[in-house]
C-alpha cells in the first residue's frame, strides 16, 4: 500500500530538489493534493495514512511537474479566491491579490456614504476586470442597491472569463465591454475603480518567476515608470465621471504621491490614500469636483 501522505513527501522532495524552501514545498504539494483528493484540512489530518486513490499519483505529479517551473498554483488549479467567493483563473487573467480586496473596501466605503444622496442607480465601470473579481464583487455586494456595473478590458480572453465568472457567480446583470479603458460604457458614471498595470518595465528582473513568466504582461507592466495607463486613465476618468463621483484606483509602492499630483493636474478636487495590511500606500481615492468637467466626446 503506498499512503497519500508518501505519495505528497516525494512530491516535497521534488520541488526542494527544484529550490522551493521546505516550508513552501510542502505548503504547494499539500495544497495540490487536497485540491485533487477534494480534501478539507480535517480530512487531510484524519486520512492522509490511507492508501493513495487511483490516479492520485499520476495527477499530483503532473501538477507538480509544473510547479516545479514556477507556474502559480492559482493557475494549475485554475481558481482564486478573492472577497471570500471562488474566480476561475486563467493565464489571460491577472490572479487577484489580497491587496486589491482594499480597493473593494474603499468603493463599499465610499457607495455606503453616497446611498442616502442618491437620485438615481450609482454607475460603476470597472477597468481592466481581467478575472472580474472587481466588478463581479461589487455587483453582489450592491445588489439590493441596484447599481448599474460595466467592466472593461482589452482582452477577449481575459473578458470569456470575467463572463464565465459573472454567470457562475450569479452577476449577470454587468454589462462587459472589449476596449482600451472606459471603452465603449455610456457616461458619464458615478464611479470607476481600477487595478491598473503599474509595474515598472525596469523590474521585471525583481519580480518573482511566479509573476514574471506567467501572469499576462498587459496587466502588469505600466512602462518605464509603471503610470502609462494610469495618466490616460485620470484624463479619461476626470472627463467621465458625474460631478461628484469618484476615481479609485490601486498602484505600486512609491507611488502614491506622484499620482496625487497628476490627479491634482488633472482637476481632481481632492485624493485619500489608504495604505494596505503591509503598510504601503496602495489604494487611492480621487474626487472629481462637483462642477462637471465636460465628456470630451
Amino acid at each position: 500500500m503506498i499512503a497519500v501522505a508518501s505519495v505528497v513527501d516525494a512530491a516535497v522532495s521534488r520541488l526542494c530538489a527544484a529550490g522551493f524552501s521546505r516550508d513552501e514545498a510542502r505548503r504547494d504539494a499539500g495544497v495540490l493534493a487536497r485540491a485533487i483528493l477534494q480534501w478539507s484540512l480535517a480530512d487531510w489530518l484524519a486520512r492522509s495514512s490511507t492508501e493513495a486513490p487511483e490516479g492520485f499519483h499520476a495527477t499530483l505529479d503532473a501538477l507538480i511537474a509544473r510547479r516545479q517551473h514556477h507556474e502559480p498554483i492559482a493557475y494549475l488549479l485554475g481558481e482564486r479566491e478573492f472577497y471570500g467567493r471562488v474566480f476561475r483563473v486563467t493565464r489571460h487573467t491577472l490572479i487577484p491579490r489580497p491587496e486589491t480586496e482594499g480597493l473593494v473596501d474603499a468603493a463599499l466605503a465610499w457607495l455606503h456614504g453616497r446611498a442616502d444622496d442618491a437620485v438615481h442607480p450609482t454607475r460603476i465601470v470597472d477597468v481592466g476586470t481581467g478575472s472580474g473579481c472587481i466588478a463581479i464583487t461589487l455587483a453582489l455586494e450592491t445588489a439590493s442597491a441596484g447599481a448599474i456595473v460595466s467592466a472593461t478590458d482589452i482582452s477577449a480572453d481575459a473578458l470569456v472569463v470575467a463572463r464565465e465568472n459573472a454567470g457562475r457567480l450569479g452577476a449577470d446583470a454587468v454589462r462587459f465591454h472589449q476596449g482600451h479603458l472606459l471603452a465603449d460604457v455610456p457616461l458619464p458614471v458615478d464611479l470607476i475603480v481600477s487595478n491598473p498595470p503599474y509595474v515598472p518595465a525596469r523590474d521585471r528582473l525583481s519580480l518573482q518567476p511566479d509573476v514574471a513568466d506567467y501572469e499576462p504582461p498587459a496587466a502588469l507592466f505600466g512602462g518605464g515608470d509603471g503610470l502609462d495607463i494610469i495618466r490616460p486613465l485620470i484624463s479619461e476618468a476626470r472627463r467621465g465621471l458625474s460631478p461628484d463621483g469618484v476615481l479609485i484606483m490601486e498602484v505600486g509602492l512609491g507611488q502614491a504621491d506622484h499620482v496625487v499630483t497628476l490627479l491634482e493636474a488633472a482637476g481632481f478636487s481632492r485624493s485619500e490614500i489608504h495604505a494596505d495590511l503591509q503598510g504601503i500606500a496602495r489604494i487611492i481615492v480621487a474626487h472629481a469636483p462637483r462642477s462637471p468637467a465636460g465628456l470630451g466626446l
